[in-house]
């Protein structure tokens, strides 16, 4: 029975005790023994994060779905899981070049990611509104101090003050809503309090309003989106991509258990659709021509990120099984599509909060691997085919044309053009815009940094985004589908 128990628990306890087993590997200080400590403390992290992968990788392969009390282990549950370490993985990897670039060595920042990946995992395999809590802010807080990690930048404590302040009030909404909830039907189970009160009740309603305010604040839309790109621009590059990536898939996945019981199948089913319409709408639109406007690629990226995360809105607008297996597959491959496009900036050797475009030139032709990374990144971000960011956005329009939201379609296609706008002109620098002489001369004094780590990571990402383009069936039928069948049944 123990060992039972202990099956839902094993891929939420290999990140926790890596993540305290690293501060107490780097308690030796001594110079002579500086590089050691550093390969031990990223090997830690990487066996943590591979143990939980793996161990995540074989209840899926066996088809098992051990409970726990309230914490669930479904196909849901493990497709997050496998998500939030293939994440981690690769943003580890890219940290053990940019760490070295920036000349600031910490262990516990790996120590910090370990716990927010562990918060993440418990953040969506539950629906008991107390665990789900922790699991918020136990993803959150290390996220805080990451933004502000590299503590010599001097907008670090700026991004993070915002993050951390805006991030408060997000989860103090998400609190009260759970308190709402339970007041109303004496139960935490998010399950339970959906077949007692269903969706009629106004003051249940207004809870449920107040969890998806908590939701959309970690999802990066609109009109919760301010505190994005000073926090993405303060931090350093792989955890800008980490909390584009896995913080967004792990709140939209938290929001697929809520949604389809909370919502769509009460009274509240079509008011429901009517707000994450408006809310898609404007963040395709603020994320978009926001974007437009930036001569900073980071920055760029951070207004993309929250453009994203209005396609995938657009997925719940729709409802269906189908558009939740859209939404399930389009997180998988923007994971791929963000650390890769994150990952350039450390690949090309760029340090601190200089990532303006005019920093970019000419180094296309410098690393011409890295350069056709960047080219199939941003194409596929852009929705342009045979990439899977193009299968991603073709499963949620296709849902929505079936469910009669033709006008979100045509939207959507026309948010895709006006971004590939600012995908190409990332390209644009990396190979048509010549440097300046004194950014010539600043390349002679300081070479590129050797960043093998973080371009294999770059590589491996673009060979993803490739190979949903190839097998966008498979993902979609064989990973995305059950996913979305076992976590949906949880709320009927």
């Amino acid at each position: 029975m123990m060992a039972k128990n202990f099956a839902s628990l094993w891929p939420l306890l290999f990140p926790a005790a890596g993540a305290c087993f690293i501060p107490l590997a780097s308690l030796d200080r001594e110079h002579d023994t500086a590089k050691w400590i550093r390969a031990v403390v990223y090997g830690i992290a990487m066996l943590a994060l591979g143990g939980s992968y793996f161990y995540l990788a074989s209840l899926w392969h066996t088809g098992a779905q051990p409970e726990f009390e309230m914490l669930r282990m479904d196909r849901l549950a493990q497709f997050s899981g496998i998500f939030i370490t293939i994440a981690a993985m690769l943003t580890v990897m890219q940290a053990w070049d940019h760490f070295q670039q920036e000349g600031w060595v910490k262990a516990e920042t790996l120590s910090l990611l370990l716990f927010s990946v562990t918060g993440m995992m418990l953040f969506t395999a539950t629906s008991n509104l107390l665990l789900m809590f922790l699991g918020l802010e136990l993803l959150s807080l290390p996220l805080y101090a990451l933004v502000a990690t590299v503590r010599t930048r001097p907008e670090a404590p700026e991004g993070a003050m915002k993050y951390y302040l805006t991030g408060a009030v997000a989860s103090s909404c998400f609190l009260m809503g759970s308190v709402l909830i339970y007041g109303i039907t004496g139960t935490l189970d998010l399950s339970a309090a959906l077949a007692a009160k269903g969706g009629a009740d106004p003051l249940f309603l207004a809870g449920v309003a107040l969890l998806l305010l908590g939701f959309l604040f970690k999802t990066s839309a609109v009109p919760f989106h301010q505190w994005t790109p000073d926090a993405y621009q303060a931090s350093p590059h792989p955890i800008a991509g980490f909390m584009s990536v896995a913080t967004k898939g792990a709140a939209f996945i938290a929001l697929m258990r809520v949604y389809p019981g909370a919502l769509s199948g009460g009274a509240a089913g079509p008011k429901a659709q009517q707000v994450f319409a408006i809310l898609a709408v404007l963040t395709l639109v603020i994320g978009n021509l926001t974007a437009l406007v930036q001569t900073d690629a980071k920055r760029m990226l951070a207004y993309s990120a929250i453009s994203h995360a209005g396609y995938l809105l657009l997925g719940f607008v729709a409802g269906t099984p189908a558009a939740m297996t859209g939404v399930l597959f389009y997180l998988a491959i923007y994971l791929a599509m963000n650390m890769g496009a994150f990952g350039l900036f450390t690949a090309f050797g760029l340090v601190g909060s200089d990532t303006s475009y005019d920093a970019l030139r000419g180094l296309g032709w410098k690393r011409p691997v890295m350069g056709l990374c960047a080219v199939i990144c941003m194409l596929s971000l852009a929705g342009i085919p045979p990439f899977g960011g193009f299968f991603g956005k073709y499963l949620i329009f296709k849902e929505l044309v079936a469910t009669g939201h033709v006008s979100l379609a045509v939207l959507g296609v026309l948010a895709s053009l006006v971004s590939l706008y600012y995908y190409l002109r990332l390209v644009v620098a990396l190979f048509l815009q010549a440097p300046t002489e004194a950014l010539e001369r600043r390349r002679a004094e300081q070479p590129l940094a050797p960043s093998f780590l973080s371009g294999f990571s770059v590589i491996s990402a673009t060979v993803i985004v490739v190979m949903g383009g190839i097998a966008q069936g498979w993902i979609a039928s064989r990973l995305a589908g059950p996913a979305v069948e076992e976590g949906l049944k949880l709320l009927r």
